[in-house]
Parts: structure tokens; C-alpha cells; sequence
């Protein structure tokens, strides 16, 4: 059992060896991400309490800590509305992505379809072109 249990780490590893890289990457990711907003709020706090300080003597500490609290509501509306615009062209850029996919797929059906339908009934491939044919041509009428 000793053997097993000294040999565990050892296994792991090895089988564990694949994931080793992305869950390295992930983590390096989420620590930057945390340090930077650690940072950022750091910055923010201090740049508020800097903006009371000078504000107050102008307009007094009760308008300048509305002023303050103006400021990050339209700064929170400019940031939802560019996510909202972000998250609008991802979503478009998505759909389109899935709608040329499914063209494609059916392209490449058809494109294997054809060749055994023209092998096995080649009387209804001629009527299904003719009908392609005549939905197809522009008529002066419509």
C-alpha cells in the first residue's frame, strides 16, 4: 500500500499531463484578472476620494458626493451600452456564422446527392432540373 501511495503523485502526473498546460493557463488568467481588478479598484477609490477632496470645498461635501455618484452611473450606463452593442455584433456575427454553416451543409449534401440521383433515376433528375429551370427564369410577367 506504501508503494501505491508513493507512486500516486507519480501517476497523476503522467496522467494528468495533457491538462497541465491550459489549467497552468487558466490559472495564470484568473491571477492577472484578479490583480488587475484589485488595481483598477484600488485607482478608482482613490481617484473618487481625490475628486470629493477637490470638489468640496467648491460645492460642499453632500453635492460633491452626488457628483461623484453621478459620475459612476454614467459611467456604469456608457459601459452597458457598449456591452449591450458588443454582445448585439457577437450575436449577429454568430448567426451568420450558423447560417453559412448550415448553407454549406446543405450544398455539400446536395453535392452528394446528385451523382447517385442521376445514376439511379435519371428521368426524375431531368424533371427536377427542368423544374429548377423554370422556377428559376425571370419571366416578363412577374
Amino acid at each position: 500500500m506504501r508503494e501505491l501511495a508513493q507512486l500516486a503523485p507519480e501517476l497523476l502526473g503522467a496522467l494528468m499531463g495533457g491538462f497541465a498546460p491550459p489549467v497552468a493557463k487558466a490559472r495564470r488568467a484568473a491571477i492577472g484578472t484578479g490583480l488587475i481588478a484589485i488595481f483598477g479598484l484600488t485607482a478608482y477609490v482613490a481617484a473618487a476620494v481625490a475628486l470629493w477632496f477637490a470638489l468640496m470645498p467648491l460645492i460642499g461635501p453632500a453635492l460633491s458626493a452626488l457628483v461623484l455618484a453621478g459620475l459612476a452611473l454614467l459611467a456604469v450606463l456608457v459601459v452597458w451600452a457598449v456591452t449591450a452593442v458588443l454582445d448585439a455584433r457577437a450575436k449577429a456575427r454568430a448567426e451568420a456564422a450558423r447560417s453559412a454553416a448550415l448553407q454549406s451543409a446543405l450544398a455539400e449534401t446536395a453535392l452528394q446527392t446528385i451523382p447517385k440521383l442521376i445514376a439511379d433515376h435519371p428521368a426524375a433528375t431531368l424533371a427536377v432540373a427542368a423544374g429548377l429551370v423554370f422556377a428559376l427564369t425571370p419571366r416578363p410577367d412577374r
